[in-house]
Formats: structure tokens, sequence, C-alpha cells
């Protein structure tokens, strides 16, 4: 059976930028075993899988059309319980295929998505002044953030970084979804980064760990309120170039550290992620906090179309 696929470049406006992710527009009747093997063919960090579910074609909340659809993410080597990137790839790839209405009437669409990590929304606004352009939004789980406690030395040493690297400003925490954010003292420090992938991978799997993002606070300009880098061996990613899932907690963090502060209840970040010397990505997060110290986040970016063909998976 045929079978058409999208490959799109996520948090970018720029063709080969952000971070690629393949689409599988309609995964009705693939088993696990056949998904794995697509996904590791096209070898994109993540391929999202997409199975049909009751279309509503009625309008959603806010005057919002709405559509449903269940979403599963594969790496290369393993299934994948949450994916941002892929995640706002697959909701622009049925987009592109009329899967989801998307014309000159819709100013805004609301997209019910059943993943794994539970049911997600996606809104896909229209960019101020553009006729087609468009900004996709993510509404993830409510972050929760834990204090990491093991031997950080450990991890400074796998990534050959000294131990005055690290930002004593910013202790390292550990996220819902299993990832450590770590905070470095400033952009040198970030590039200067070369991990042993063997030894990380270890250390990470020993603390249960996905993988980690490397940040830091002390941008190239002000309008960047942080930059990172995301390596996650465990699951077959030796560096992500734009991991849109980490950013909700990343950003949830700055704002609960008071490095980012909310106007009128809400903090908006612009931040970068992108390997050293080699692609990357701008992820817009907004952050509502709420009372008893949770907080209420969305993750944003642009995407584009990069590829459009047919799989003969057999």
């Amino acid at each position: 059976m045929e079978r058409t696929f999208y490959v799109a470049d996520a948090f970018t406006s720029e063709p080969f930028a952000g971070n690629p992710a393949a689409v599988l527009i309609d995964a009705a009747g693939l088993d696990e075993s056949r998904m794995q093997a697509i996904a590791a063919e096209f070898n994109h960090s993540e391929t999202t899988f997409v199975f049909p579910m009751e279309d509503q074609k009625g309008n959603g909340s806010n005057g919002a059309h709405a559509a449903s659809f269940r979403f599963r993410w594969f790496t290369p080597s393993v299934e994948a319980t949450m994916c941002g990137h892929a995640t706002l790839a697959g909701v622009h790839a049925l987009i592109e295929a009329g899967r989801i209405p998307w014309d000159e009437t819709h100013d805004a669409v609301r997209v019910g998505l059943e993943t794994l990590s539970g049911t997600l929304t996606a809104f896909v606004e229209r960019l101020p002044g553009t006729s087609s352009g468009r900004m996709i939004w993510l509404e993830l789980r409510p972050p929760k953030l834990e204090r990491a406690d093991f031997n950080l030395s450990e991890i400074v040493a796998a990534l050959r970084l000294t131990e005055d690297a690290m930002d004593p400003a910013l202790p390292p925490a550990r996220t819902q979804d299993a990832d450590l954010l770590f905070f470095v003292r400033d952009v040198k420090c970030l590039h200067q980064a070369r991990p042993d992938n063997h030894r990380l991978g270890e250390i990470l799997v020993r603390q249960g760990l996905r993988g980690m993002s490397l940040a830091t606070i002390r941008t190239l300009t002000p309008s960047i309120h942080v930059q990172s880098r995301f390596f996650a061996t465990p699951v077959g990613i030796d560096e992500d170039p734009v991991t849109g899932s980490v950013h909700g907690p990343l950003a949830a963090y700055l704002v609960r550290e008071k490095v980012v502060k909310p106007h009128d209840g809400v903090a908006a970040l612009m931040c970068i992620q992108g390997k050293s010397g080699g692609r990357a990505g701008l992820v817009y997060a907004l952050v509502e906090p709420k009372p008893e110290g949770e907080f209420n986040v969305r993750i944003g970016g642009q995407v584009v179309t990069t590829m459009r063909g047919v799989l003969h998976p057999g």
C-alpha cells in the first residue's frame, strides 16, 4: 500500500534549518515493528505516524475549527513518549495535505492529539501581515521540575568541560519527561562542550534520563532568553538540533527562578537551540504561572516542507 509522507523542518521559517521530522499522514494498519523500520529508514530524530480519529466538523473553543488525530512518534531505535518538533511537523503536514482545513476563512484552528503522553492540543494561527504564514502552538502538560540529586561532576567530565563551566545560580533540574536541565556560564562554554557520547549515555541511562538540555541564559543578544543544545544518546540521538518538548520545562524553570518575569500574567520567551556550527531553530514559549507553583506552558514555531513523496512499505 502506498502511503504519502512529508519531511518538514520545524522551528524555522527557512528550509534546511530547524529540526527535520518525517510524517506519515496515514499510518492505519501499521504495526509497531513496521513503524520502527520506517523510522529507521527515514533516520530523522523522530518520525510522526498519524492515525485518523473522528474529525469534528463544528467549531472548537474561541471559534476555532477543531479536528482530532492520534500521533505516535518513533526515533530510529525506539518509540518516543513525547516529541515537540515532530508534533508541529505532523500538524503542518496535515494542513498541507488538506486533512486539517486551512484557508482564508480560518484565522485559527484547534487540533486535538491523542498520544502516549495523553491528550495534547495544538493551535494554528495566521501570522499577522501574511496571507499564508502560520504559527503552530503546542500546549504542553504542566511541567514538573525536581532537583537533580546525583554526582554532577560525572556530567561535567562527560561533556569534556571543567567544573567552573557550571552556572552556580541555576542548579540542574529533572523534568517530567526524564530530561536533565543543566546550565553553564555562557555561550562560549555551551559551544565548548564536546560530549563523550558513550560515557554521557551511560550516565543518563543510569539516572533514568532520556536526555539533557545544556543551556545558558547569557546569550549573544538580549532578545534571546536562553540558548541550548540537547543530547539524547539513550534514545539513539547523540545531539538533536531543536527539541520542542524540553522547552516547556526549560521556560517554566526560568520563570520559576525569576530569570524571566511575567507581564500581565504571562511570560514570553524566545529560545534558540542548535548544534555548534550546525542546524539551529527558534522556539517561542509562553508561560502562565498558576497557584501552588504550577505553570501552563505553550511552545510555538514555524514549519516548512522540504519533501513530499510516496512510501512503499510493503
